[in-house]
């Protein structure tokens, strides 16, 4: 019996099911202990690979056709239906269709979706998220909404703009916030819709209850609680140049809320989903989730850090222009001379948990009386003084990074 047959035969007696055998192929470093069944299929067509690969009980991979797992975590009753999918986090329920290209640095969490054709990379949807087809998000997390019935929604042919050309090598310090994490893991937010055939361009917010009409490219921060039908813009034709940056003080404020918001998350799976299992195969699921941060907020500093190497040739511009960016010199100096500590600072992530706060040790008394349920059941669940106390703290590590810019 080959490699093959024998890595079959034993996903069967684990209750994998698997229909066509001689159509699905498992890498020799695939550990097989970590294909769990009852209830799992791979169905033809599938491709497994990656030692840090990891799929609990009841997912179905490659239902729509051909799909590719490489070092992929995926929660019970995940469905990646067909596509390229690697380095990314997928928690109970969640589900990605046809045509789907899922990259490093992603977490869908619990029963988020993707229509056909989504690609999706350091990105971050929260749970009952829903994106329909034909979209394009990196460097985004979003949030919003109760349920199923009850979810954030991306409307088809969405783009999420997160590269500009400032810069030796350009820019992506882009990343944008749709709701955001304090208020976003208690499950008790209003949802967010962005319609179709349309798209955002970093780094910008949109907060809860918002409704961004199809059919626009939006570029200011929107909401909460608000309809928004286009943005004016005027048609000009202006002298670019890419080694000039302006309003670097706004972009650091918004990359550090962003990082601010990845860190409160990171701080959430340690001290929270952690804490609401005692299954060794789950507790596996939330820590390839944490190892999913620490890589986004890597990245996410590395980014700022790319703008803080472009002040010298910045500021030179600038000062060629005299007195009348003054002010935007001075932003940029300042940002440069703090950036060493900055980076220093945001890579201690152990400094802002906030474990000593008594908001935290509010919120674990109340987890406590919730361990045992499934992850939203046991946060829905949650008494209103402790979801008051977890939102404030998690707002407090947001501030504790933004407030690194002085």
């Amino acid at each position: 019996m080959n490699k093959q047959s024998k890595a079959h035969a034993r996903l069967r007696d684990q209750g994998v099911a698997i229909p066509a055998p001689e159509q699905v192929f498992i890498s020799n470093e695939v550990d097989v202990g970590r294909i769990l069944g009852p209830k799992t299929v791979l169905y033809p067509g599938t491709r497994l690979s990656g030692s840090k690969l990891l799929i609990m009980e009841g997912c179905r991979i490659g239902e729509e056709g051909p799909a590719v797992v490489c070092d992929c975590a995926l929660g019970r009753n995940v469905a990646l239906k067909a596509g390229y999918f690697a380095d990314a986090v997928f928690l109970e329920g969640s589900s990605m269709a046809m045509g789907a290209h899922v990259r490093q640095g992603t977490i869908l969490e619990e029963e988020s979706t993707g229509a056909h054709t989504v690609g999706l990379k350091q990105t971050v949807l929260m749970p009952f998220v829903t994106l329909g087809s034909l979209i394009n998000f990196c460097d985004i997390l979003m949030a919003g909404g109760t349920s199923r019935q009850d979810h954030s929604e991306v409307g088809s042919s969405f783009i999420h703009f997160n590269f500009t050309p400032y810069g030796e090598r350009g820019d992506k310090a882009t990343a944008s916030l749709i709701g955001d994490v304090p208020r976003g893991v208690m499950l008790r937010s209003p949802r967010i819709f962005l319609g179709g055939q349309a798209g955002l361009v970093g780094p910008i917010k949109i907060d809860y209850g918002t409704v961004l009409a199809a059919g626009n490219v939006y570029r200011q921060d929107h909401g909460p609680n608000e309809l928004v039908v286009g943005e004016a813009l005027s048609k000009v034709a202006l002298p670019f140049n890419t080694r000039q940056l302006n309003r670097v003080r706004d972009k650091v404020t918004r990359n550090l809320r962003y990082l601010g918001n990845l860190i409160a998350l990171y701080h959430w799976y340690k001290r929270v989903r952690l804490s609401l299992t005692d299954d060794s195969a789950q507790s596996d699921v939330y820590q390839a989730g944490i190892a999913a941060l620490e890589f986004d907020i890597d990245e996410r500093r590395r980014q700022l850090g790319r703008i803080a190497s472009y002040m010298d040739g910045s500021i030179a511009e600038l000062e060629a222009k005299g007195e009348r960016k003054a002010k935007e010199v001075a932003d940029q100096r300042a940002f440069a001379s703090a950036w060493p500590a900055m980076e220093e600072a945001l890579k201690d992530l152990s400094a802002f948990s906030g474990e000593d706060e008594p908001e935290l040790a509010t919120l674990r008394s109340a987890l406590s009386d919730v361990a045992g349920h499934p992850y939203t059941t046991a946060i829905k669940a949650l008494p209103d003084a402790a979801v008051a106390a977890g939102t404030k703290w998690l707002e407090r590590i947001v501030s504790a990074v933004v407030t690194l810019q002085r």
